[in-house]
């Protein structure tokens, strides 16, 4: 293609008559194709062999499917995997559900039968969004899960290190001498399931005992898009009310914590003089809250890039191993922890 022997187009054979032209091992052939493919020199078409891909032209089309993009991580994780897509000659085609679920799940759905050769999909973290998930796997659907590790379905997915964040939560908390220390979050999610599992984990290695009564679920029968601020208001204020209450908060993400901020003002408590306060993503307003919120970051851009790049080998090389890829955490320290009274 370089030396100009095919031009734009043009057709070069199957892979089937390169293997028996240049007497060459099938395999060989395939893998050698699927680079190229992957590299967006060429395309292949069903029934009909490999072509040079036309100038200007995308060979393939992907949808890059969130529940809502006014939520900052989704915007961020969307960038990433456009990014990509861009430098590999990839139609990268963005859906927004607007926050409703079932439009979301409605998507999915129609992808076997939609235009699209794959797909980047955020998670919604429930079970209605698990099964949609296993009737793309069961179809062959070339799709990769960004935000969720499922537990009982090998499906390829990118995370962060959620359990690692949690980990380092934990130690941190430790170390400045907190020994009650609470969780509050969206259970429903398996990567708040890994937060919280970091966290035990942490204090369980210090030695300490962890109260089960602690962990707080904010997910029983809510929608994932709904207004989330009175349960949050309402366990909030059980925890820091109850005989022995903690002297650190662990909220599984930034947006949780900013709802449990009016709460614990309303409350009288001082963050973090009465309670130390910690979230989880790194929100753009994390340092502008009052107090600044010490958080993990995760690098929603990156996860972005890598779903790309992990579904561009998904579409190469069909039946390929799901991977399954956690990306490393930052820990933020800030304000809004100290050691307790």
């Amino acid at each position: 293609m370089q030396e100009g022997a095919y031009g734009p187009g043009q057709l070069i054979g199957s892979e089937h008559e390169l293997a028996r032209r240049e007497n060459l091992a099938r395999m060989t052939v395939r893998r050698a194709s699927a680079v190229l493919i992957n590299e967006g020199l060429i395309e292949r078409r069903p029934g009909k062999g490999l072509f040079v891909r036309p100038n200007g032209v995308s060979t393939r089309r992907v949808e890059i499917i969130v529940g809502n993009l006014q939520w900052e991580p989704a915007v961020q994780v969307s960038r990433g995997a456009t990014a990509v897509a861009r430098d590999r000659g990839i139609q990268a085609q963005l859906y927004d559900a607007h926050g409703d679920a079932d439009q979301d799940l409605d998507m999915l759905r129609q992808l076997p039968e939609s235009e699209a050769h794959g797909a980047v999909i955020v998670s919604l973290h429930n079970p209605r969004f698990n099964e949609a998930v296993c009737r793309l796997k069961l179809k062959g659907f070339p799709f990769v899960l960004v935000d969720q590790r499922l537990h009982d379905l090998d499906v390829p997915s990118v995370t962060a290190d959620n359990h690692g964040g949690g980990y380092r939560i934990g130690q941190e908390l430790l170390q400045r001498g907190h020994r009650r220390i609470a969780f509050i979050g969206n259970l429903g999610a398996t990567t708040v399931q890994d937060r919280l599992a970091g966290l035990r984990d942490a204090i369980a290695d210090a030695g300490l005992p962890f109260d089960r009564s602690m962990a707080v679920d904010l997910a029983v029968d809510r929608d994932p898009f709904g207004d989330w601020s009175e349960a949050i208001d309402g366990k909030t204020r059980e925890t820091m009310t109850r005989a022995n209450p903690p002297t650190a908060i662990f909220f599984s993400c930034d947006a949780v914590v900013r709802a449990a901020y009016r709460t614990l003002s309303s409350m009288g408590l001082s963050i973090p003089g009465d309670v130390s306060v910690v979230g989880f993503d790194d929100d753009p307003l994390a340092e502008w809250l009052t107090p600044s919120l010490t958080t993990v970051r995760q690098p929603f851009h990156e996860m972005g890039r890598a779903a790309m790049e992990l579904l561009c080998r998904l579409m190469t090389t069909p039946g390929s191993a799901a991977d399954r890829v956690a990306l490393p955490v930052e820990f933020v320290p800030r304000s809004s922890i100290s050691n307790p009274r």
